[in-house]
C-alpha cells in the first residue's frame, strides 16, 4: 500500500510541476504601451485588441475585455509602430478596425482611445 501511495504522489506532483510559474522566455520588454478608454462606452460585451508591428515587421499584441477600460502591450524597443485596434467577440467577425501609428519613445507610453471600438 505504501508504494502505491508514493507512486500516486510522484505522478500527481510531476503533473503539477509543469504549471509552476517561471521566468518568461526571451528578453524583457523595453517599453509598454498603456491604452485606455471609457469602459462605460463599450456597449455589448466584447474584447479590444491592439496589434502592433515595428519597422522590421516584428509583431506584438494584447487584448482585454472592453469593460476593463484598458490594456498594456509590451514592446521590444523604442521606435515607430504601425498596426490596428479593433473589437472582437466570440462567434462574430472583427469590427471597428482602425489603423494606428504610434511612436514609442519612453518606457511607458499612455495612449487614450477616444471611442473604444
Amino acid at each position: 500500500m505504501r508504494c502505491y501511495v508514493g507512486l500516486v504522489s510522484v505522478v500527481l506532483g510531476g503533473a503539477s510541476a509543469g504549471c509552476l510559474d517561471g521566468p518568461a522566455e526571451g528578453p524583457a520588454p523595453l517599453a509598454r504601451l498603456v491604452a485606455g478608454w471609457d469602459p462605460l462606452a463599450c456597449g455589448e460585451p466584447h474584447r479590444i485588441v491592439v496589434e502592433l508591428a515595428d519597422e522590421a515587421g516584428a509583431m506584438c499584441s494584447a487584448s482585454a475585455p472592453c469593460n476593463l477600460g484598458g490594456l498594456t502591450v509590451d514592446v521590444g524597443h523604442f521606435g515607430s509602430y504601425r498596426g490596428r485596434i479593433y473589437a472582437w467577440a466570440l462567434d462574430a467577425s472583427i469590427r471597428s478596425i482602425t489603423p494606428i501609428e504610434l511612436t514609442i519613445d519612453q518606457p511607458i507610453v499612455d495612449w487614450y482611445v477616444a471611442t473604444p471600438p
